[in-house]
């Protein structure tokens, strides 16, 4: 949620104490042991989102279509942002993959930087570039 001024040019109080509410707030969900999507709702519910996992094999963690982040972010603006964490929490061997959704969504770097190897983690910024297109950048 951006801290859009209203039409006198001011921040409303309400939207600011809405905001510092949300930033503080982080939401642990706990994946399955499968390939998982992650839900556009829940990303936009909280400053950050944790994603923790134990893969018995080789996963994937899919995000939203840009449409879908669009739609529950409702108001954000071009340069606006979220963040999420993915956390591996098998011993060894497994990665998680975080892959894009369908459209309106594009991983930059290396497809490397996307693997989130086992008894490790990764932070991703996403910003977005339009009211449907997000980048995703691992922190």
């Amino acid at each position: 949620m951006p801290l859009i001024s209203n039409t006198s040019g001011a921040i409303d109080r309400t939207r600011l104490a809405d905001w510092a509410t949300k930033e503080e707030k982080v939401t642990v969900v706990a994946a399955t042991d499968a390939a998982t999507v992650q839900v556009a709702a829940t990303l936009a519910g909280a400053g950050h989102t944790l994603y923790t996992m134990t893969p018995t094999a080789s996963r994937t963690l899919t995000t939203p279509t840009g449409a879908e982040l669009g739609a529950a972010f409702g108001d954000e603006a071009v340069g606006s942002s979220f963040q999420f964490t993915v956390v591996n929490v098998a011993a060894a061997t497994h990665p998680i993959v975080v892959t894009a959704g369908a459209s309106g969504v594009t991983l930059v770097g290396a497809a490397a930087t996307f693997s989130v190897a086992a008894a490790s983690s990764a932070s991703y910024v996403a910003v977005f570039t339009a009211a449907d297109t997000v980048s995703i950048y691992r922190a």
